[in-house]
This record gives structure tokens, C-alpha cells and sequence, in this order.
């Protein structure tokens, strides 16, 4: 486990500012309540439908899921291929409450943290500290898959023991607290699968952290100065990871930048500039401007943008309602008097609005163009569903009467329509073929 030094400076001040910004949200996001009811944001499994900022989707809308799977790794591939891991030093939960623990490390021991010789009490006050950090963590991680509101109300009753969540956030606090308060560093270097591929994502002209070695070697061996680099080895000593930046590229690097703080600040003792700072590799080999566009670049840019365009066309012309429709395979249609046919058809409908609707069934026969009867027992054929709510209902269609040729026709398309009965342009179809019964 590496205990790095902390380091203060311009990179290290921006860091706080996003760090803190990130874990406010990540704190206050589940418990925000829209006005018409919803959760912002709640993956709520029992009901089976996830809330995101007022909108409700559903499992069968596997394209918004794959559209925003593909938009996670072209975002992915597209920021690492132009400015670097990013994400691991500036919002990888791992880097932030490694840095958070570390700090709560500090205020408890001062300089004795991460030495042999800390008091014992200091040393399980610090860890009982990291274990509060975690439950509360952990708490607000599961506040996305249960109300917070629900949990606290369990918690104050005694009643959430008996609650599987409370079991999940065990689980997690335990996990949290061995994680980030021991292995820390040993995931990002061995067991993170970003790390290992970045090195495909990034080329020589990607902004990243890098060491100026054209300025730095050779460094300073004793008395004797040749490059610009001292060997203080002050960058090693802020490294949360414990890798040294002179080296190259890394797996361990997690591009935090607190190794350009400590080099900022050595080097202004110099007069001199930074020798490690946020460069590409072309730029310190050659000195040229950094290419931001160039091939990669641009291909997962389109690629992106791609998506991103498709994703938002799938969200502005998504239905805020679903209907499955299947004929009862156990009661085929039947002939009745006067040559109609009556057919039995299930279906499972959905609101998948953030308010109440109110929803009418109709269907019809569209090879020839003739309104279908439905009864579905509703008045009207009407029924108003909850956000969220689902009606699994039977329903019997009955044709208008069918000449003899229609009837031998073997089978006969039609449809059924879900209108909002507020709004008729608010509807949603699905195709019905009804076998017909031989004569």
C-alpha cells in the first residue's frame, strides 16, 4: 500500500474543485424528487423501469440502452485518443476517495499517517472513519436502486434489517473500506481493464501527463547538472501509484497530475519551467503544436456524433407508452353468425410517462379497411395508468361481417391502436395477423 505525499499547486486545485463536484452530485442526486413525483434518477428493479431526469424507460427499449452503451465507449474512445486518462486521475471513484481517505488519514495522525510507528488509537480512529465513509457511500450508491427517503424511514424503525438492501450496503461498505483503505493502487496497476488498453486508445500526439525528457536527461548525478531534471524524485514521492513519470507511459500512471504540481514547484526554484506537465509526446520530441485532429480523432468523432445524433432521435420519437400483443394460443379465433370472426388477444400496456395517462384500445382490419369491435371490459374502452403502472388484460376482437371470399383468405392482417385519449396524436400500433378458422 503507498502512501504518497500530498502536494498542493494549480493542477491540485482544479482536481478539488471537480473531485468535490462529482461527489456532491453523486450525494445529492438521490434524493431529488421532480415535481411531478419521480425520482431524478432511480434504477428501480422490482417495477422493472429506470427514471433518468423525467423520463422513464422500460427493458424492452434495448435500443435507448444500446445507444447509450455505445455513446459510454465512443466518449471513452474519443476523450482518451485526445487528451489522456482523464477519467482515472479526475473521475474515477477509485482516484477520489483513495484521496479522500488519505485526507481523513491526515487530519487524524498528521505526518504519522501510513508510518509504523502511529499511535493504535489514531490508527482505528482513522479506520473507523473510512468505514463511516463507506456506509455512507455505499448508502447512497444502493439510493439509486431504493428511495433514500424509504431506507432512512427503515433505519429510524429498526425495520430495515429484515430488508435485502441493507444486506447489499454491508456488502459494499465492507468492500469500499478493503478497496479503496488497502488494495488502493493495486487495482488501478493490475486489475483495472482501462489501464491496460489505453495504451491502443492513445498515440504520440494525445495530451496527457508527460516527462519533458529532452530538457530533463540526463539528470543531475550528484554535483555533477547535465539536463534540467535534479533527481529529486519528488514526482515518485507524490505518485499515488508509486510509478515514476520519468519513465514514460505507464499502466500505473493515472494521470492525476500531482507529480506537475511537485515538479512546478521544484523547478520554480530553478527559474525554470516545469519538466512535467500536461504535453503530448510529439510536442516534447519535436516541439510542434499538439495535432488535435487527425485520424482517430476524427473517426470516433463521426462515430460519435453518429450516435449521439441516433440516440436523440430515438428520444424525441419514443412513444411514452408500451403494448405487447400476443394471440391466445389456447383459444384460436372462431366463426360466429352473421360471418364474424372473434378472436381472443392478450395484452400487456404500459405507461411509461412521468404523470398519469389516460388510454383508449381500438383496433382494425387493415387489409380491408374496417374498424375491429373490442371489448375489453373498460367502459369505452378506457383506463387510466399511473407512471409506470402496468395492465395486463384480455381483450376479444370481433370482425364486422366477412363475405365468403374474404373468409377463405386464410388469415386476416390487422392492428391494435393505444391512443392517449387526451391526445390522438400520442398512439402507438401493433400488428395482429388473426388465423382464420376453416370452413
Amino acid at each position: 500500500m503507498i502512501i504518497s505525499r500530498p502536494q498542493t499547486g494549480k493542477v491540485r486545485t482544479r482536481r478539488n474543485f471537480v473531485m468535490s463536484f462529482l461527489v456532491g452530485l453523486f450525494l445529492i442526486a438521490p434524493w431529488v424528487v421532480l415535481p411531478e413525483g419521480s425520482p431524478l434518477i432511480r434504477l428501480d428493479i422490482p417495477r422493472r423501469v429506470f427514471h433518468l431526469f423525467g423520463g422513464l424507460f422500460i427493458p424492452q427499449e434495448g435500443l435507448i440502452l444500446w445507444f447509450f452503451l455505445l455513446t459510454m465507449g465512443l466518449s471513452l474512445f474519443f476523450f482518451t485518443s485526445v487528451i489522456g486518462r482523464v477519467w482515472c486521475g479526475w473521475g474515477c471513484p477509485q482516484t477520489i476517495y483513495t484521496d479522500l481517505f488519505d485526507r481523513i488519514g491526515r487530519f487524524v495522525l498528521d505526518s504519522k499517517y501510513g508510518k509504523k510507528d502511529a499511535s493504535i488509537v489514531g490508527k482505528y480512529t482513522v479506520y473507523f472513519l473510512w468505514i463511516v465513509v463507506s456506509f455512507i457511500a455505499s448508502f447512497h450508491w444502493i439510493a439509486y436502486f431504493v428511495s433514500p427517503y424509504e431506507m432512512v424511514a427503515d433505519y429510524l424503525s429498526l425495520a430495515a434489517f429484515s430488508q435485502s438492501y441493507f444486506y447489499f450496503t454491508l456488502f459494499f461498505t465492507g468492500a469500499m473500506f478493503l478497496d479503496i483503505g488497502f488494495i488502493r493502487e493495486q487495482f488501478c496497476r493490475y486489475a483495472c481493464p482501462y489501464a491496460r488498453f489505453q495504451t491502443l486508445l492513445m498515440d504520440e500526439h494525445s495530451w496527457n501527463v508527460t516527462y519533458d525528457f529532452k530538457r530533463g536527461e540526463p539528470r543531475r548525478d550528484g554535483k555533477t547538472k547535465i539536463g534540467d531534471c535534479i533527481a529529486c524524485n519528488m514526482c515518485v514521492v507524490v505518485c499515488p501509484t508509486g510509478i515514476d513519470i520519468r519513465d514514460g507511459l505507464q499502466v500505473g500512471c493515472v494521470a492525476c497530475g500531482k507529480c506537475v504540481d511537485a515538479c512546478t514547484s521544484i523547478m520554480a526554484r530553478e527559474n525554470k519551467k516545469t519538466l512535467i506537465g500536461y504535453f503530448s509526446l510529439k510536442q516534447i520530441e519535436t516541439g510542434a503544436k499538439i495535432k488535435w485532429i487527425r485520424p482517430r480523432t476524427v473517426i470516433y468523432a463521426i462515430l460519435l456524433t453518429v450516435v449521439i445524433t441516433g440516440a436523440t432521435i430515438q428520444l424525441i420519437t419514443r412513444s411514452p407508452m408500451s403494448m405487447i400483443a400476443a394471440s391466445n394460443k389456447s383459444m384460436p379465433p372462431i366463426l360466429i353468425p352473421d360471418n364474424k370472426i372473434r378472436a381472443f388477444v392478450a395484452l400487456r400496456i404500459q405507461n411509461i410517462a412521468p404523470i398519469e395517462k389516460e388510454f383508449q384500445l381500438s383496433a382494425f382490419d387493415t387489409r380491408h379497411g374496417k374498424e375491429i369491435l373490442v371489448r375489453s371490459g373498460e367502459e369505452n374502452n378506457q383506463f387510466k395508468l399511473g407512471s409506470g403502472e402496468i395492465k395486463s388484460i384480455s381483450v376479444v376482437l370481433e370482425t364486422q361481417t366477412l363475405s365468403e371470399q374474404e373468409l377463405n383468405e386464410g388469415y386476416l392482417p390487422g392492428s391494435i391502436v393505444l391512443n392517449n385519449a387526451s391526445d390522438p396524436d400520442e398512439r402507438l400500433e401493433k400488428k395482429l395477423s388473426l388465423t382464420l378458422p376453416r370452413r
